[in-house]
Formats: C-alpha cells, sequence, structure tokens
C-alpha cells in the first residue's frame, strides 16, 4: 500500500512538477539510449554522463530506462541482424576496425553486433516515446491549469482540505503549472558539470572495487566463448599500479562430460599493462601457473552451450566422414577412440580457420565475416553478447611464453610440466610458430612436443609423443574374438600433420600382457610398428604386422615345445607309476619267490 502511494506520487509530482517540455524530452530520450545499451561498456557510462551533463528531468529519464530495456530485451534478435548488417555489409567495417582497437574507444564495446543495431531503433523508439511523453504531460497540464481557471473548480480546491489532498498527492509545487507551461529550460544543466565530475569520481572509486569482479566476468565469458561450456574462476585479482593479473581456482566444464572439468587449475599469474587494458589487446611476456589436473569431477555440472540439434549434426557429420574414409580407424582398435578423435576434430576445425586467415593476411585482406557462425555464437551466449571478430593488424591478446608446473594427468602419468611459447589468438597475425612441451618434473625427455607452423602456412605442424609405462586394458577394444585384460605399453610417435594430412610413424611396445588368449600371454613382449594418416578429424590406422606375426609364431612354437615337453614328462611319470605297480601285484611276488627258490637250488 505504502509502495502504490509513492509511485502515484512520483507520477503525480512528475505530471505536475517543475520540469519543462524540454526536459522532459531530453529525460525520456537519453532513457531510453540508455537501458538500450547491451553491456555493462564506456559507451554506457558516457551516455549517463550526457543525461547528468544536459538538462534532463531524471524522473523521466529513469521511466526511459524502463522502457529502453523492455524494447531491448523485445528486440535483440533484430537489433543483431541490423548490427551485423550495419557492420559488415554496407562499408563501415574497416571504420568499426579502427575504432575497436583504438585506446579508449575500444572499451566501448563497438564491436557488439547489438550495440551497434540497437541504435538505429534507441533512437526511433527513443524520439517517439520523448515526444509523446512530453505532449502527453503538457497536455495534462494545460487541462489542469484550465481547470484551475474554472470558477467552480477554483472554490472546489480552493479550501485547506483540497489543498493538503493536492500536497498529499502531487507534493509541494515550487511553481505554479501555468509558469511551468511556458517555461524555457536551459540545455544545460547548471550544476552538469558537478554531477559529471562526481559521478567520474565515483564510477573511479566503483571501478576500483569492482574490477576484479569485472575481470572474472570477463574471463569467463571470454574462455567460454572458445569452450562453449562453463567456465568458473574462485578468484581474479588485477593491480594496474603493478601491472599484475593473478587468477585462482580456474574450471573449465568439459562439453563432452559436464560432470567433469576439462582442465582445473590452481593459481595463474601474469604481467600486463594499463596501455594493453585500454587497447583491449595483451601482450604477456610470461604467463606462470601451477597444480593443473585433467578430468577434475565438479562439485556440480557444468552448463554446455551446444544446442542438441547442432551435436545430432555434429555427430552425422562425424560417421559420414568416417564412413567415406578407407583403411581401419582409431574405433577398430582402441575403445577411447571417440574421445580423442573429437579432441582431433577440434584441433582440426582451429588449424583450418588459421589457414584460411593466414592466406587472406598474406593477400592483405581481413578474413569474411560469418552470418552462420555469428548466429551460432548469438544461440549460445545470447543475442546481446554476440561481437564481430574485428581485430586489425595484430592479435587481441599474444602469450609468449607458458610454464605451469605440477600437472596432474592421472595414475598413468608422473607429474608433468607444461612449457609453451607463442600462443596467440590470431596466430597468423603474430607470424611466430606455437610450441607446447610437456615434460615430466625433473626429466629432459618429453612426454609431448607440438610445433604448430604459423610462421609458415605451407609447412606441416609437428608432433612428438614419448609415452612410458601406461595402462593398456581398458585402451585396447580388440572385440569378442580376444578379451584384453591388462597390460603395460610404451608408446614412441614422431610425425608431421596439417589440415589436410596427418603423417605419424610410431611404435608401440607391449608388455605383461593379460589376455584369454595363453600364446599372447607368453610373449615377454609384443611391438607394433604403424602410422597414423588420413586427417585429424578422421585418422586412419595402418598396423605393420609382419614383425608381430614372427614373434607370435615363435611364442606360438615355444609354448607348443613347452607343452610336448610337460606331455613327455607326463607320459614318462605315469609308465613309471605303472611299472611300480606291476612290480608290487601278488603275481609279480609269487614269481620273484620262484625264481628264488630256483636260484637257491642251483647253488646260487
Amino acid at each position: 500500500m505504502v509502495i502504490s502511494f509513492k509511485i502515484i506520487r512520483k507520477i503525480g509530482r512528475m505530471l505536475r512538477g517543475g520540469a519543462g517540455k524540454k526536459e522532459i524530452f531530453l529525460g525520456a530520450l537519453l532513457g531510453v539510449l540508455i537501458g538500450f545499451n547491451p553491456t555493462l561498456s564506456f559507451t554506457l557510462f558516457l551516455a549517463i554522463l550526457i543525461a547528468l551533463l544536459l538538462n534532463a528531468n531524471i524522473g523521466f529519464t529513469l521511466l526511459g530506462v524502463a522502457v529502453g530495456k523492455l524494447s531491448s530485451l523485445a528486440l535483440a534478435v533484430a537489433s543483431f541482424h541490423t548490427g551485423y548488417f550495419l557492420i559488415h555489409k554496407i562499408g563501415l567495417e574497416g571504420l568499426f576496425t579502427k575504432l575497436s582497437n583504438a585506446p579508449v574507444t575500444a572499451l566501448m564495446d563497438l564491436n557488439v553486433y547489438a550495440m551497434i543495431g540497437g541504435l538505429p531503433f534507441a533512437l526511433l523508439i527513443g524520439i517517439a516515446f520523448a515526444l509523446f511523453i512530453s505532449a502527453t504531460v503538457t497536455k495534462v497540464r494545460e487541462q489542469m491549469v484550465k481547470a484551475a481557471a474554472n470558477e467552480k473548480v477554483g472554490k472546489a480546491v480552493g479550501n485547506k482540505f483540497s489543498r493538503f489532498l493536492m500536497w498529499l498527492v502531487f507534493g509541494k509545487q515550487k511553481i505554479s503549472t501555468a509558469d511551468v507551461l511556458v517555461k524555457q529550460s536551459p540545455l544545460l544543466r547548471k550544476s552538469g558539470l558537478i554531477l559529471v565530475g562526481s559521478l567520474v569520481v565515483i564510477g573511479l572509486v566503483l571501478q576500483f572495487f569492482l574490477l576484479d569482479f569485472t575481470l572474472k566476468k570477463g574471463l569467463q565469458h571470454s574462455i567460454s566463448a572458445q569452450t562453449g561450456a562453463e567456465v568458473n574462476i574462485g578468484k581474479a585479482n588485477l593491480s594496474l599500479a603493478g601491472g599484475k593479473l593473478e587468477i585462482e581456482d580456474l574450471q573449465v566444464t568439459d562439453p563432452d562430460k559436464p560432470t567433469h572439468n576439462l582442465i582445473q587449475l590452481q593459481t595463474l599469474a601474469a604481467d600486463v599493462s594499463v596501455n594493453d587494458l585500454l587497447r583491449r589487446t595483451y601482450s604477456i611476456d610470461l604467463l606462470s601457473g601451477a597444480f593443473l589436473k585433467h578430468d577434475v569431477p565438479r562439485t556440480s555440472p557444468g552448463e554446455v552451450y551446444i544446442t542438441k540439434a547442432e551435436r545430432a549434426a555434429q555427430e552425422a557429420a562425424e560417421k559420414a566422414e568416417k564412413d567415406a574414409e578407407p583403411g581401419k580407424s582409431l574405433d577398430d582398435y582402441f575403445a577411447q577412440a571417440k574421445e580423442w578423435k573429437k579432441y582431433g576434430e577440434k584441433v582440426q576445425q582451429y588449424l583450418e580457420k588459421r589457414k584460411e586467415n593466414a592466406e587472406k593476411a598474406a593477400q592483405g585482406k581481413k578474413p569474411k565475416a560469418s552470418k552462420e557462425k555469428a548466429v551460432t555464437d548469438a544461440k549460445k551466449f545470447g543475442y546481446l553478447k554476440a561481437t564481430a571478430d574485428l581485430v586489425a593488424n595484430r592479435p587481441a591478446w599474444t602469450i609468449h611464453q607458458i610454464m605451469i608446473d605440477n600437472v596432474e594427468l592421472g595414475s598413468d602419468f608422473p607429474v608433468q610440466k607444461i612449457e609453451g611459447s607463442e600462443f596467440s589468438s590470431h596466430p597468423e597475425l603474430n607470424g611466430q610458430p606455437t610450441t607446447f612441451v610437456m615434460t615430466p618434473q625433473g626429466a629432459s625427455a618429453p612426454t609431448a612436443k607440438v610445433v604448430l607452423r604459423f610462421d609458415d602456412p605451407a609447412a606441416m605442424n609437428d608432433l612428438v609423443a614419448n609415452i612410458e609405462n601406461f595402462e593398456i586394458g581398458d585402451s585396447l577394444d580388440a572385440g569378442e574374438a580376444l578379451q584384453v585384460k591388462g597390460g603395460k605399453a610404451d608408446l614412441k610417435a614422431d610425425g608431421k600433420f596439417s589440415t589436410d594430412r596427418l603423417d605419424v610413424p610410431f611404435t608401440l611396445n607391449v608388455r605383461d600382457l593379460e589376455t584369454d588368449n595363453a600364446t599372447l600371454n607368453a610373449l615377454d613382449k609384443m611391438e607394433m610398428t604403424g602410422v597414423l594418416y588420413g586427417r585429424l578429424s578422421s585418422p586412419r590406422v595402418k598396423v605393420e604386422l609382419g614383425d608381430l606375426k614372427d614373434a607370435v609364431t615363435d611364442a606360438a612354437k615355444a609354448k607348443a615345445k613347452e607343452e610336448a615337453e610337460k606331455a613327455k614328462a607326463k607320459a614318462k611319470k605315469m609308465a613309471n607309476e605303472e611299472i611300480n605297480k606291476a612290480l608290487e601285484s601278488d603275481e609279480a611276488k609269487e614269481l620273484r619267490g620262484k625264481a628264488t627258490e630256483g636260484l637257491k637250488k642251483l647253488g646260487f
């Protein structure tokens, strides 16, 4: 009841109050423009400053904000498509690219489709609403003045009780309604500069206290945009004075297994500069971290942003590609092949995009915007958040060196150390090869090494793997013909790959094999050589069986000889037992007695 009365009194004061037609118009218009802002950006901050600097009525500004926000939500899809058209289709992409990469204007989110596309709607709705509300209030005031001029009405509202009711509903009126109608308000607010200065100070203070929160949200959104799943950060701290960025408890949901984290990192630190922050382009010399884990259960399942239709289309494409490729696939040998192939597909898509961008960069052209990809991103993250890739001649971010200690990959692997160099949002603009090396703590030989040749798009990328003593019981899938219960193996691989070709020779040494086949179990070790070929998205396997067949044959002969020796010994033992049994019979004893008596008679 109290709240309803306050709302009625507020409306009454707005109708009867001292705001002139110009103040109402400016307030309503600027309020709608503020409400249409889709992000908490520097653009929103400027819009609020302008509203305070101009002589806009605060009450009608807040009313306009409500109208603008509701309209922006209702027109989110239309704003997105309009923004895409304005940025990419009428020759303004170069202008928006410059603005999005320049200091300060880079903070205005001019690469957000709904920010640009919502502006025409905001102006149309804002002007229409401002004209309507200012005309309506003016009309109501004119009727109030006419009514007050009427003799009967004047007597009715002139008594003390009526004036009290008027004060109760409309509040105290500083100037008469007739004077308000003819009031000529200045364009600028008298206290505008003071208000703007105060807001700037308050904004800086809030920015100081909310910087870490804003940074955390921004990082979570950026990483989610790449992985397609929920990202959580326990703590993010940015020191502008020291130029230090620190992150704690980073959790990235596995989109294929939302109950687990794809990676979980306890600490991460980097050096950043204020100039980079103003341009939203970051060049980090060293990114260091510690205690990284893979496939860790989450306290609650993470959100996945890929739709069921997209997943179904992806699986159909995978099946079609698999059926089209000749030869044995990983699925025919390894139980975890499906998971491995998903990683390969993501790498394939990433390299194809980078190759396309590199070719265009070499020709001095920008990559063509994809409406399909923009719509997909908008559906995943919201039409008000989708952004255009407006990077100019330098990457949005580059990490020149990465060092992460205490990396735990599971019980089959020793604790690792990760080192890398030249990681970038747009490696084709960085022009340096990206390297990734994973080495056991305290060792020199790497477990894995990858070199992506972004410095030369025509060159193939390098892949080296040296994985020792891993369990194969859950990895090999031999079907119904052979049940693999356990065993250990060492894998060595050294080859090359690109978007079009995969050529990775490998050697797999298996020992302590436990199967339902006694001949294979008799092998001390089993060495298989082969090659991975095809494409990253649909790799095929060719295994050289010559040495393996010889090893199995020798094992079979040895097993047969062993069985023959066992059978011979068993037969000999059985024969001796039969002879001894015969010698102990009654007939044998009688014959031995007669023979003894005969020898005695002969004098022996």
